[in-house]
């Protein structure tokens, strides 16, 4: 491998190929199936209902009361997921039904004791998860957890559940940080392919936006400009610290490839966070100025009344003055 640090043609290519098939898996068609025991709590309920509001028209959720026998579906979705309050035959007839079906079950719930596990065989058993906690925050990171280490359209799965998303961008850290130390700890005379790892890291970049549910634009490369430039400092921090430390320049690559590789992906979470919070208090902001912009006529009706009120009295009181002076 070269450590030149120039990004070949080839990889330029590899890495907007690695963009268009993230943009596809963004888009891939999901179907979530959804089961809610009449005893669940309100408050699992909810969170759970909230959690699934699909962001993506290609995405469709199925919700239903929990019966005592559950239907074989007519149209196998993805994933089934069951919010369990204490039927527990129910339940496990549900679970048993998606599982002969060969579809990844999750029984959630407030206690384990309200997400009893089906009676099934091994190979079947291992279609089936429990994910019980009454902290909803650490139910629904658990749950996420489990959709993205499951499902095979984990990136349309967090594209259309932004509760996914800080589990699939973990899941892609994971490999492409373990990936570039690799690459890191392989470069010869202290330097690592410097070119190899910011093509990774672009391509980090890509999945991560697809993850977030930002199709593949010219915004993007704008994205990746500063991926490139973090690349060339990474390197430059490598080759420095390769010169006090005599010997193991492979170490210095390799942890700085794995430790850039998470602060490059962790940026760029932050600043799509950052773009949906925005998103999310614009309609805020714009209620509060259409508030506003409705009151301005009451408001100025109210000031003129004060003009006018304001202006009488001056009057009065002038008339008042001169009466007097005749006097």
């Amino acid at each position: 491998m070269a450590s030149s640090g120039k990004v070949s043609m080839s990889q330029v290519m590899e890495v907007l190929n690695s963009g268009k098939d993230a943009d596809l898996q963004r888009i891939e068609p999901v179907r979530v199936d959804i089961y809610v025991d009449a005893q669940a709590s309100r408050g699992l309920v909810e969170a759970i209902r909230d959690a699934f509001l699909p962001e993506q028209v290609t995405s469709q959720v199925n919700a239903a009361l929990l019966a005592e026998t559950t239907k074989a579906p007519v149209v196998r979705p993805d994933l089934c997921v069951i919010v369990g309050g204490g039927s527990d035959d129910a339940v496990r007839d549900a679970a048993s039904t998606y599982a002969y079906l060969g579809v990844p079950v999750a029984i959630v719930a407030e206690s384990v004791l309200d997400a009893p596990e089906p009676h099934l065989n091994e190979a079947l058993m291992r279609l089936v998860s429990v994910a019980a906690s009454s902290d909803y925050p650490t139910l629904l990171a658990r749950l996420a957890r489990w959709m993205v280490s499951t499902s095979e359209k984990s990136t349309a799965m967090a594209a259309s559940f932004p509760f996914c998303r800080k589990a699939k961008v973990a899941q892609l850290i994971k490999t492409y940080a373990s990936q570039n130390a690799a690459i890191g700890a392989k470069g010869s005379s202290g330097r690592s392919d410097v070119s190899v790892m910011t093509s990774n890291q672009a391509k980090l970049a890509l999945e991560i936006a697809a993850a977030y549910g930002r199709p593949l634009t010219l915004e993007r490369a704008q994205e990746l400009a500063g991926v490139v430039s973090a690349g060339v400092g990474y390197r430059t921090f490598a080759r420095g610290a390769s010169k006090f430390v005599p010997g193991m320049g492979w170490a210095i690559n390799a942890g700085v490839g794995y430790v850039g590789t998470m602060a490059t992906a962790n940026a760029i979470a932050a600043h799509f966070e950052r773009l949906d919070a925005g998103a999310k208090a614009l309609p805020r902001v714009r209620a509060l100025l259409g508030t506003v912009a409705g009151a301005l006529p009451a408001v100025g009706e109210a000031v003129a009344r004060v003009v006018v009120e304001a202006n009488a009295a001056s009057t009065r009181a002038l008339g008042s003055g001169t009466e007097g002076g005749e006097r």
